[in-house]
């Protein structure tokens, strides 16, 4: 009898979410992909940043030696 219940139970209550259950875990799913895409897009362009960071400052170094050279390192 409780088995017979338990069935009815799923059925009847939790049928009519079947669909909307799969919908939602392929849009977790879709979210997840989409979270792995865009953390790997911060992760490169914190590389590119920390490139150009280390040009400019570079860049920097190179100004500064050319001003002492013109101005006699003032």
């Amino acid at each position: 009898m409780a088995g017979m219940v338990s069935l009815l139970f799923k059925y009847i209550v939790f049928g009519p979410f079947q669909d909307d259950i799969k919908d939602l875990n392929k849009n977790f799913k879709t979210l997840n992909d989409n979270l792995r895409e865009i953390r790997v897009s911060i992760d490169e362009l914190d590389k590119r940043v920390d490139e150009h960071d280390r040009r400019l400052d570079r860049h920097h170094e190179r100004i500064k030696d050319l001003q002492n050279k013109v101005w006699g390192g003032n």
